[in-house]
């Protein structure tokens, strides 16, 4: 065996010595699932901001048509204010109930956020149509 293949040799060694070390203490949230309850809590946080954006837009619709008080909550409503306002605390109760279940399965989280971005939705157009009004 040669000089250049016994140094091949132990390139070879060495690479795979340093690959094994690196998959060793590599941290092991690279390879690690998100975790159910944080993408939850996460998408939760986006829906919530959202929906604070909905009910500023509401409140200033309100101070500038000089409306005092609109809040409504158990529906019966007759105006497209009204309804908008319903749907924005209908939406925010919804993501309190979302933020506090525990799901099992990837499955499960996805369509429950998928509901609650479909009520969400909803609440923008009823926004929509107030403004529209």
């Amino acid at each position: 065996m040669g000089f250049e293949e016994c140094y091949a040799k132990w390139v070879r060694r060495l690479i795979l010595l340093l690959v094994i070390m690196f998959l060793l203490f590599l941290p092991g949230s690279v390879f690690a699932i998100p975790d159910l309850d944080d993408v939850n809590q996460k998408v939760c946080s986006r829906f919530e901001a959202e929906v604070v954006k909905l009910a500023a837009i509401m409140e200033e619709l309100r101070r500038r048509k000089g409306i005092q008080e609109t809040r409504v909550a158990f529906g019966g409503v007759d105006t497209k204010i009204k309804a908008a306002d319903y749907q924005i605390t209908y939406v925010a109760e919804a993501i309190a109930f979302q933020r506090n279940q525990k799901y099992s399965s990837k499955t499960q989280l996805k369509n429950s956020l998928e509901v609650l971005k479909n009520k969400i939705l909803r609440a923008k157009g009823d926004v929509r149509k107030a403004l529209d009004e």
